[in-house]
């Protein structure tokens, strides 16, 4: 049995950005956000002194297809969770025909 699995970076990056208020705060964030990149969170402190602080975590959105074979779906399933590289997550596991 064939199984296809989509994978995509489980490493992430942080941005900060510093303004009057929240809101803009996070739009200063959300500008520095590089093109195929995704934002996950974004938190806000104000320490003393009054200005908002964001700081955001992004990840690579880009997502990949792996295969793997298996004499069974527990197999097949196995193989592809061991096939899945370093700093990547396994999204989803499709069954390629039977």
């Amino acid at each position: 049995m064939k199984v296809r699995g989509m994978v995509q970076s489980s490493e992430t990056s942080d941005l900060t950005a510093e303004a009057d208020d929240a809101e803009t705060a996070r739009a200063l964030v959300e500008e520095q956000v590089p093109e195929g990149y995704e934002l996950l969170q974004v938190h806000n402190a104000m320490p003393r002194g009054g200005r908002v602080i964001a700081t955001a975590k992004i990840r690579l959105a880009a997502v990949s297809e792996i295969e793997a074979d298996g004499a069974d779906y527990a197999s097949a399933r196995d193989a592809l969770r061991a096939a899945v590289p370093d700093g990547q997550r396994l999204l989803s596991i499709t069954i390629v025909g039977e």
